[in-house]
């Protein structure tokens, strides 16, 4: 998918950049400063400041896993001090990839990015293995509902599910949009957000779906980036500028409003575990990282002006990750974070 692309369909549209969306260009350095060579792992590097971090989840067993650029996933078993960095490759090609996301038991696992590409892995994130599918769309955003069941959405309409650990994905192409996130509330229950205020719901995990709100191009009806839920029944979207939609009932309907105070775009939202059903984390655009408690907005400063891309908490820690390699550390709560600098980093062969 071209970042800041701009399509013709009665009119020009925008389509939304994978994962960090609203336009932002990516600013790739074209120096890249190595540190000195490794062993027979690879090399050891100590600054990132080229690649560009769109993913992260954190396993029960406090292993951090994050996906970015050129095909990046990367391990660290000691909440980011050091890394493991492998390059996955699908065919010859290394692609972006834009999410990651365990199932509980937190050994079986996806990754998902550009060219339809999805990785899958077995082993904790220690190792992936290609899976096919039938398209070659951008896949944007990845939800793990088990071991078994996953469901991937992406641009063209690109809604993706398997219940067979990934052997087999059903391939759905709901309205011609980009779906930028999605996030399932139980087993059953499920949605995906995306361009022109549009939300698409399923009840029977992943087997079929509605869409419940937007759904048609519209010059006013700006994009949903994000979807989190709390427990089975309070979940809260974000997107343009600070746009939300919350729900207090398992999605049977959904309140709109805008954050106050805030006026960048929001990229990520996750919950925050431990916390209350309504508490959520979130961030966005220029560095932008916020708690919102019930409607109510906390900032809190990240240290960095690069876009916030991914979130994600454990009752340890918290890694927020983002672009021109930012990943972020907070050990109370997002109360105060840490910027990371890429700690030490050693690259492994691809795989």
């Amino acid at each position: 998918m071209h970042r800041g692309q701009f399509l013709g369909t009665g009119g020009p549209r925008r389509a939304w950049m994978p994962a960090i969306a609203a336009g932002i260009c990516l600013l790739v350095s074209s120096s890249l400063a190595l540190a000195t060579e490794g062993g027979a792992q690879g090399r050891e590097i100590t600054s990132r400041s080229w690649e560009n971090y769109f993913g992260v989840a954190i396993l029960p067993s406090n292993r951090v896993i994050v996906v970015g650029d050129k095909g990046i996933a990367m391990t660290s078993d000691d909440q980011g001090r050091t890394w493991t960095s492998h390059q996955l490759k699908k065919g010859k090609k290394f692609f972006d990839l834009y999410s990651v996301a365990f199932a509980t038991d937190g050994t079986a696992g996806w990754a998902v990015g550009d060219g339809g590409a999805i990785f899958h892995s077995t082993d904790k994130g220690s190792t992936w293995t290609v899976q096919n599918t039938a398209t070659s769309a951008a896949l944007l955003k990845v939800a793990a509902i088990d071991a078994q069941k996953a469901c991937a959405v992406g641009e063209h309409g690109a809604v993706l599910c398997t219940s067979d650990g990934g052997s087999n994905w059903n391939l759905q192409t709901i309205k011609d949009l980009i779906y930028f996130d999605i996030a399932f509330s139980d087993a059953n229950n499920g949605w995906a957000v995306g361009e022109f205020k549009t939300a698409i719901h399923t009840a029977d995990g992943g087997k079929t779906w509605t869409v419940q709100s937007g759904g048609e191009r519209s010059a006013t009806a700006d994009p949903y980036f994000a979807i989190a839920f709390g427990n089975a029944t309070d979940g809260l979207v974000l997107g343009l500028n600070g746009a939300s939609i919350a729900t207090s009932n398992g999605g049977q309907s959904w309140q709109a409003g805008n954050l106050p105070d805030w006026h960048e775009s929001i990229f990520t939202a996750t919950p925050l575990p431990s916390q209350g059903p309504n508490d959520f984390f979130a961030g966005g655009e220029n560095g932008a990282i916020a708690r919102i408690d019930n409607g109510k907005v906390s900032r809190v400063s990240s240290g960095t002006a690069n876009s916030i891309t991914s979130l994600a908490f454990s009752s340890h820690v918290g890694i927020a990750v983002g672009l021109g390699g930012t990943i972020l550390r907070t050990e109370d709560g997002g109360a105060s974070w840490q910027v990371l600098d890429g700690g030490h980093i050693t690259e492994a062969r691809e795989q």
